[in-house]
């Protein structure tokens, strides 16, 4: 079985024509099979940690040096509450170009946030540079989320469920699915025991309350 390296996925990647290739063509033309594709998906993550790598879409990566050469920049975005942020750049994302143009962080309006939060690891495009220096982009994807839970206040609605966080820098309300707001021990199939948690969706249907939880 062949074995997985950084080094071979790295040459792989560097000789396609855009330097960038696709999860399942590496798998293809690196020939491999069973746990070794999932070898490669925990390399291809750490590589992207690192900066050898960037994931330019959901199963696509490519060097920084293919990266850079259309005006994007990786790097940590800082929210503002009133709903505009900053990101500012890992260096090693940045193009010689780039680096000497860029004057402090890149400017996010509020729409071209999408749905990155605060601290969130984000591959950003830049679509104007200001003679001062001063930058403006877009985010095109979240690399990697800086909050695994959220506190915030849940409100149950008739038209849906949300959860507004309580960390005024994470602007966007969290979408909560029906059925989803009842605790995992919960039976929904109204057959076993009830759950011994409080139940907030029905508590809160009932009593038209909003409560502040870990979501």
């Amino acid at each position: 079985m062949p074995k997985v390296s950084d080094s071979a996925i790295l040459q792989k990647i560097e000789r396609q024509p855009k330097q960038t290739a696709g999860f399942k063509q590496l798998i293809r033309e690196l020939g491999l099979h069973g746990p070794a594709r999932q070898e490669l998906s925990d390399r291809l993550r750490r590589m992207v940690r690192k900066g050898e790598l960037v994931q330019v879409d959901s199963d696509r990566y490519a060097t920084p040096k293919a990266v850079r050469g259309k005006n994007m920049v990786v790097g940590r975005l800082s929210m503002h509450r009133d709903g505009y942020g900053f990101v500012i750049p890992d260096a090693n994302s940045l193009d010689q170009g780039l680096k000497e143009k860029l004057k402090g962080d890149i400017f996010i309006p509020p729409p071209a946030i999408g749905t990155a939060m605060h601290a969130d690891r984000v591959l950003v495009e830049v679509t104007a540079v200001r003679p001062d220096g001063r930058a403006e982009g877009r985010i095109m994807r979240v690399m990697g989320r800086a909050h695994a839970t959220v506190v915030g206040t849940f409100h149950y609605g008739n038209g849906q469920n949300y959860v507004r966080p309580m960390d005024e820098k994470i602007t966007q309300d969290i979408i909560v699915p029906r059925g989803m707001e009842y605790p995992e021990s919960q039976d929904n199939s109204g057959k076993g025991a009830k759950s011994v948690h409080r139940v907030l969706g029905e508590e809160a249907a009932r009593t038209g309350r909003t409560w502040k939880m870990w979501w």
